[in-house]
């Protein structure tokens, strides 16, 4: 615990204490190899998706909102 001096008539004392990441479940090495290999799932989920049909979708409305196409 640290203590600030008094300059005003006040003191203040302050004390901090670290967690430790081994008592954290969610810092347990079976959680974060389990969840880079759910990563590493998604990546090649994605890496071999031919197409991408919500991007398409927003592209297409955008570029038919700029061309005067939309109902919007």
């Amino acid at each position: 615990m640290g203590e600030f001096p008094n300059t005003n008539g006040y003191n203040m004392s302050y004390s901090w204490t670290q967690s430790y990441p081994s008592l954290n479940p969610v810092y347990s090495s079976n959680t974060v190899r389990d969840e880079m290999i759910r990563i590493e799932c998604v990546d090649n989920i994605v890496q071999n998706q031919l197409t991408y049909p919500e991007a398409e979708r927003i592209i297409n409305t955008i570029l038919n909102k700029t061309r005067g196409l939309s109902n919007d």
